[in-house]
């Protein structure tokens, strides 16, 4: 994983737990006049989403059928579609976020020719393993966004 994807993962981990412990429905008290202006605040930074909404559809069943589709043309030389569905599999990456791997897909995957994959086929044969390991389909596209796809967690692969 390269620094800036290690630090863009670390901000949003950052975000979505500041998001997780401001829960408290309560208003905070107002601070006393003071005679000095104070500063302005600066403005609130976007609210991460949700542990919630991180469990809703990311992605279509179009999206995943290209990503099938890709699969079967590209990689049964090497791969079958029950290694990335197994307990190997499940353990190995079940700690690791979606954007780890589209990474890997993306830069070492064909393994006789490492690289050669669009980001636009490595984010859809991404969404077909996630399809094929319980995630669910909907409308949605997910898009080749190294930030977006850090801040999701694959810990849901684990049966």
């Amino acid at each position: 994983m390269s620094p800036i994807s290690r630090l863009l993962s670390v901000f949003t981990l950052l975000g979505v737990a500041a998001c997780a412990s401001s829960s408290d429905p309560a208003p905070a008290p107002a601070p006393a006049p003071t005679t000095q202006a104070a500063a302005p605040a600066p403005p609130a930074p976007a609210p991460a989403p949700a542990a919630a909404e991180e469990a809703e559809a990311i992605f279509s069943t179009t999206q995943s059928n290209r990503g099938r589709d890709q699969f079967r043309s590209m990689c049964t030389e090497c791969h079958t579609a029950n290694e990335f569905s197994d307990n190997t599999f499940q353990l190995k990456w079940s700690r690791r976020s979606v954007g780890d791997l589209f990474e890997f897909i993306l830069t070492a995957m064909p393994d006789d020719a490492p690289g050669i994959l669009t980001a636009s086929q490595a984010v859809d044969l991404t969404t077909y393993i996630l399809s094929m390991n319980g995630f669910e389909t909907g409308s949605a596209t997910l898009r080749p966004d190294q930030g977006t796809l850090d801040g999701i967690s694959l810990s849901r692969i684990r049966s």
